[in-house]
């Protein structure tokens, strides 16, 4: 049976539909506590357990916190702005729910890999030995004080492709820049790109100022030298996050869809649900 596609009836209605937060009980599918959270990953990682609880803290707040607040407040007329009309026809949507489905696939993957970033990032700067904030915090995500007279820097990204050639060049003037600032003080500086997956080699091009680590041997530091720290990296991931991604696909995502569908059939859809497709460009090209 199709859903219920009627418009609403007044333009405030219309707003309200799109922007009315989404309900969730927090606690209704909560299996495990935060504390046994923190057990868990204490045990996993072998951290201790204050360390295990920050990263327990930070999953909720990076991690499902961001998530709900996106899928809370995705407005229909902004994703009809973005919407590619192009590539809508080619992937052969035909209603607006079609269209509907597509705007929250690519959301949701979208503020997930964000939000696992971010996570990932928190992970380790709890868990790499010595890590601080930096002193000199130009493009470095955290410092590593390796001696009273080394310093060394990290810019991290997920994957090793996450590096464009402007940012490549940002990233060396900004090490010889933070280079001579450390050499005032009588120290030396040594910058890190470290890519969270895919790089298979650390290397160090001529003209390149800074160390491009393999995502292996950059986990491995990230864990003390313990081998296959990113395995265990990915099982706090899962064992965080996975619950609530549940949830989102349960709870949020259906509800959301009914929405999206509801709010945007007066913009871009005929009598029957189809997508008019000449609406959908004059709209999104208003």
């Amino acid at each position: 049976m199709r859903p219920d596609i009627t418009p609403p009836v007044t333009t405030q209605e219309l707003a309200s539909a799109v922007q009315e937060p989404l309900g969730f009980d927090d606690e209704g599918k909560r299996q495990t506590s935060n504390e046994e959270l923190a057990d868990q990953v204490s045990t996993i990682l072998r951290v201790d357990h204050d360390r295990a609880a920050f990263i327990v803290a930070e999953s909720e707040r990076l991690y499902v916190n961001r998530m709900r607040e996106r899928f809370s407040k995705l407005r229909v007329s902004e994703r009809l702005k973005r919407t590619n009309p192009f590539l809508l026809r080619i992937r052969g949507a035909e209603t607006v729910r079609d269209w509907a489905v597509i705007q929250v696939q690519s959301a949701l993957y979208a503020s997930e890999e964000e939000a696992v970033g971010h996570l990932l990032e928190a992970i380790i700067k709890a868990c790499f030995p010595g890590a601080s904030e930096p002193a000199l915090p130009d493009d470095f995500d955290f410092e590593s004080i390796e001696s009273s007279e080394v310093i060394h820097g990290y810019q991290v990204k997920m994957s090793w492709d996450c590096m464009p050639m402007s940012s490549r060049k940002n990233l060396s003037n900004t090490i010889v820049r933070v280079r001579e600032q450390y050499r005032s003080q009588g120290k030396t500086f040594v910058g890190y790109f470290a890519p969270c997956y895919g790089r298979a080699r650390t290397t160090k091009p001529p003209g390149q100022e800074y160390i491009t680590l393999a995502s292996k041997e950059f986990w491995q530091q990230v864990g003390g030298g313990e081998t296959d720290f990113d395995v265990k990296v990915g099982e706090v991931c899962a064992l965080l996050c996975s619950e609530f991604r549940s949830e989102v696909l349960d709870t949020l995502v259906p509800d959301l869809l009914d929405r999206l569908t509801h709010a945007a059939h007066p913009e871009i859809g005929n009598r029957d649900g189809q997508i008019d497709y000449a609406k959908l460009f004059r709209r999104v090209n208003r």
